[in-house]
């Protein structure tokens, strides 16, 4: 006689086990459903990569990139957060309830105040003292050598936030597994190229390339990505990279 299931629940065993890649793919789906479903996130992405860009080329302190990262991300949660709160309110009650409209008047003075408080650090750390005022003429290899790991933390939350951009537009594949653009692809050759600029050790910059070609092709035989998806992907991360450390640094 077979056993009774417990608490009436049949176990499926076809369930794949959770996994830390689950886990971020299925993080990274949220983040992209809010971003293709919300105007005001897809306009909160693309506002920080204007500023991001600008601290890049004005090469801020650490003390204030830490501060504007942490805003910046501050701003995502509460609107992931208000995006949550909408959607279970409208599960709960479809039709007008001012109980409902009130936790989301509440929640959309969430995003209110992390976005006040976006505007108030950014002009702290972008009106300080001087109007714009740093210094512009520091030839460039020096900025790079002096701000390369700024230009690296920046360049790779760029790197991210176009990559989710453009899975989003695309709708093919997960963040972690398919689609267009290699997400590996991009970050592997966006690492190596970094190398490149920033050490004249060629034995390194070689094996940080031959690391990135190892991991795009490792993508395509395993049936993840396409020739086109894995060479976009590198292509991106190149492309960006030395966008970042030859205009910006």
């Amino acid at each position: 006689m077979p056993e009774p299931e417990k608490d009436g629940l049949k176990k499926n065993k076809t369930e794949p086990k959770p996994n830390l890649i689950n886990s971020f793919d299925c993080a990274i789906k949220g983040i992209i459903h809010t971003f293709k479903t919300q105007r005001s996130m897809r306009i909160h992405f693309f506002v920080a990569l204007i500023v991001l860009t600008i601290g890049l080329f004005l090469d801020i302190e650490r003390i204030d990139l830490i501060a504007l990262v942490f805003t910046i991300l501050l701003v995502f949660i509460t609107e992931i957060l208000n995006t949550v709160v909408e959607n279970m309110s409208n599960l709960i009650e479809n039709k007008y309830n001012p109980v409902i409209k009130n936790i989301k008047d509440m929640a959309a003075g969430m995003v209110f105040l992390a976005s006040l408080n976006a505007v108030v650090v950014g002009y702290l750390i972008f009106f300080k003292k001087k109007f714009f005022g740093y210094d512009l003429t520091i030839p460039l290899l020096d900025k790079v050598r002096d701000a390369s790991e700024h230009i690296i933390i920046i360049c790779l939350i760029i790197m991210f936030i176009l990559i989710i951009a453009v899975k989003s537009i695309v709708g093919k594949g997960s963040p972690l597994r398919g689609g267009m653009p290699s997400f590996h692809s991009a970050f592997a050759f966006a690492v190596a190229t970094m190398t490149a600029f920033i050490t004249h050790n060629v034995v390194l910059i070689g094996m940080t390339l031959i690391t990135a070609v190892l991991i795009a092709e490792s993508r395509h035989r395993e049936g993840i990505h396409t020739i086109l998806e894995v060479t976009a992907g590198g292509a991106l991360g190149v492309l960006i990279t030395t966008l970042m450390f030859q205009v910006f640094s």
